[in-house]
């Protein structure tokens, strides 16, 4: 009897714990939203399965772009957790100056403190543009000027989840390494070399985008990364710094 009375009262602590917590879920969102800058992207691979990538940094690189391309937009996703508004509303960044390299007139225009997010959309952009002139494009002694930005609350949000509440947006002039470069379903990609990545764009045009890529070993992407190193054994490269010859593992420096 007494063992009854005990289950008993463990299954009702266990309901009203439980209709707590769902409580504090659904209110969550009677609040205020919450703003935040995207941390993380979601990619399903060849397994089906389906793995975050977070990442606190946005790269933008002119290595890609004309050399007659002076200046350009670099874009960062910001977001919000709650619910979407009919209405504009307002959210703020500021400039954390102890963290960021860049100079504000010499590699990026000045940025508004408020910032526009869109009526109907749960994701917006935050446009920031770049300038060339002053960047380095050596790939040797490389150079990034970066850019920290911070959320500030607003009449029109909260702060969201603390890993989105900073970014940095670094800005160079060389073809900096993609951030799934050294995943290891891409290993046999061995080190970074632009020269690398620009032969792998060439095989196909999804490899361009520096956040993201759908190719590892365990697809179509293993023919990409021999075709590469088939590519390299074959038709001479050279780095045009040192000129040294590139191969898929190593650099031979020149003779």
């Amino acid at each position: 009897m007494m063992k009854d009375i005990f289950k008993l009262k463990s299954m009702l602590v266990f309901l009203v714990i439980l209709t707590s917590c769902n409580q504090d879920i659904d209110n969550f969102y009677d609040e205020k939203a919450r703003i935040q800058f995207k941390y993380f992207n979601e990619v399903t691979g060849s397994d089906k399965v389906t793995r975050r990538t977070y990442s606190d940094r946005i790269t933008y690189s002119f290595g890609m772009k004309d050399e007659t391309v002076e200046r350009d937009t670099a874009r960062i996703v910001v977001e919000f957790l709650g619910n979407v508004s009919n209405l504009d509303r307002n959210y703020q960044v500021r400039i954390v100056a102890d963290s960021t390299t860049a100079v504000e007139g010499l590699h990026y225009e000045p940025i508004s403190a408020t910032q526009i997010f869109r009526a109907g959309r749960m994701k917006d952009t935050l446009k920031i543009v770049v300038k060339r002139k002053a960047l380095s494009s050596s790939f040797s002694n490389p150079e990034d000027k970066r850019l920290m930005l911070e959320m500030v609350p607003t009449a029109d949000f909260n702060l969201g989840m603390k890993d989105g509440l900073r970014t940095k947006l670094y800005i160079n002039n060389y073809l900096s390494e993609p951030i799934w470069w050294k995943d290891p379903g891409r290993s046999t990609l061995q080190f970074y070399h632009p020269k690398k990545w620009k032969i792998l764009i060439s095989f196909n045009q999804k490899f361009s985008d520096p956040q993201k890529c759908e190719f590892d070993y365990n697809n179509q992407g293993r023919s990409y990364f021999q075709g590469l190193a088939s590519y390299l054994s074959v038709v001479p490269t050279f780095d045009d710094e040192t000129g040294g010859r590139i191969y898929i593992d190593r650099i031979v420096p020149k003779p």
